[in-house]
């Protein structure tokens, strides 16, 4: 089909519409053939369009981070918000915006310093009620029935009873100018003595524990001897420097006589070893007799070893109870009460014929820990023999009784432990024929216990 045309010569005829609508028809016939308007076609070898996507001028729109599309809305065209109601401001509807709130942390001990504050705020109005009520309870809180909280207080005194006699006048504006100016006038109440109150001891300091002794390891003892030395020997040269005490002699001995007197040695060598030999002798003597005198007496020594078990008793006293099946040999018998005596212990030796004996020992914890070794250690309770005759004694043709069999004769601990006081007073070995004079025995000093306790307990 061929287009019309004004004339022969095959130009397009002209169209009668206004510029501006031409432009919209041209748009309009150009979308309609796929082509935009002001664009090319970007086609292939074989005359086909490119896809859209693989277009060279296609822009692909970057959404912002802060795009918000609740707050970025379009409005309708042709719609105004007035029209619904003029006489409402639609812009006040809308939602308000929520504030931006910041993550937070609370510092440390804020809530503790909350609760610390709440806490002396308790405290101190509990104070002021409890002080109220004990002003109510003695009377001292105004009476507001009556007025007294209106009455005016008493005002103190504008001078002290006690400085009116050193004041003139009955304040302290004229402080300089006092009464009394002589120290010598004797109704002066200002003088130069000063009394000094006796000093009262505290009544709970004499029941005070005394502080525990600092024991020392065996170099330390060392160390501390020879510190002490040391500073007594500075003493005696620091003196010597300062000419109070004269300079002692050199000491001389056999290995150092040619280095310290080489002259002398060379004049007489013999009179000068000699007199080496005595003043080294002199010297031995003098050591020994200090010695002599700083050791102690045989009275003192029993007195320090007194003082020392003494307090020991101090630390606690206790006890121990001891069963031997038999004890018969009188070498046994000795050690038992010997060595009880030296350990300076009390109790008794309780024995009953044909049968068993009880040992009950008091004393201190070292003493009676001694004697627990003797009785369980160092006796050897199978052995047996004959009592010993007394020196002078003639020997008789009378024969000798038959010896006990104690091969299996022991001795163990019944028990022991720490007692409030000494049941016995002293030591004591006694014999008796039955059991219940030791039962009797026993009982007077409160320990009739232990007998029925060894009777049925055997040894294991």
């Amino acid at each position: 089909m061929k287009r019309k045309t004004d004339d022969h010569s095959g130009n397009p005829r002209k169209s009668k519409l206004p510029p501006s609508l031409r432009d919209k028809v041209e748009a309009a016939k150009q979308k309609l053939n796929g082509t935009p308007t002001g664009k090319t076609v970007e086609k292939t070898a074989l005359n086909v369009e490119l896809h859209p996507l693989l277009k060279q001028n296609v822009t692909s729109s970057i959404i912002p981070k802060d795009y918000n599309p609740v707050l970025h809305t379009k409005v309708r065209p042709g719609f105004s918000a007035s029209q619904l109601n003029p006489y409402l401001d639609q812009t006040t509807l809308s939602k308000p915006t929520r504030p931006y709130r910041p993550l937070k942390f609370v510092e440390k001990g804020t809530y503790v310093k909350k609760a610390e504050e709440q806490r002396e705020r308790l405290k101190k109005q509990q104070e002021e009620q409890q002080l109220r009520s004990e002003k109510e309870s003695l009377g001292l809180e105004p009476d507001e029935a009556l007025g007294e909280q209106y009455y005016k207080p008493i005002l103190p005194p504008s001078i002290e009873p006690w400085d009116k006699p050193l004041l003139k006048g009955n304040s302290y504006d004229n402080l300089d100018d006092v009464t009394f100016l002589d120290s010598e006038d004797e109704d002066n109440p200002i003088t130069i003595y000063i009394q000094h109150p006796v000093p009262i001891p505290c009544p709970w300091e004499k029941n005070e524990p005394a502080p525990p002794s600092l024991y020392l390891t065996k170099e330390e003892q060392k160390r501390l001897r020879r510190n002490e030395r040391a500073i007594k020997h500075k003493e005696i040269q620091d003196r010597i420097k300062l000419g109070l005490d004269p300079a002692p002699p050199p000491k001389v001995k056999l290995k150092n006589l040619m280095n310290v007197l080489t002259n002398d040695a060379i004049k007489d060598p013999t009179a000068l070893e000699a007199k080496v030999r005595a003043e080294v002798e002199e010297r031995k003597l003098k050591h020994e007799m200090t010695n002599e005198e700083r050791k102690l007496t045989p009275e003192q020594k029993a007195v320090k070893r007194e003082l020392k078990k003494m307090k020991e008793l101090d630390r606690g006293i206790y006890c121990a109870v001891f069963k031997i099946d038999r004890l018969v040999n009188p070498k046994h018998i000795y050690k038992v009460d010997i060595n009880a005596k030296q350990n300076s212990l009390v109790g008794s030796i309780v024995s009953v014929k044909d049968t068993f004996s009880l040992i009950v020992v008091e004393g201190g914890e070292k003493s009676i820990r001694k004697y627990k070794n003797l009785l369980l250690n160092r006796i050897n309770w199978t052995e047996n023999e004959h009592k010993k005759k007394p020196e002078g004694e003639e020997k008789t043709d009378q024969e000798e009784p038959i010896l006990e069999d104690l091969s299996s004769n022991q001795c163990f601990l019944l028990w022991e432990g720490p007692i409030a006081d000494f049941r016995f007073r002293g030591w004591s070995n006694k014999q008796f024929e039955d059991e219940l004079e030791a039962l009797n025995f026993l009982g007077f000093h409160q320990a009739e216990m232990y007998w029925r306790e060894a009777k049925v307990t055997f040894s294991q």
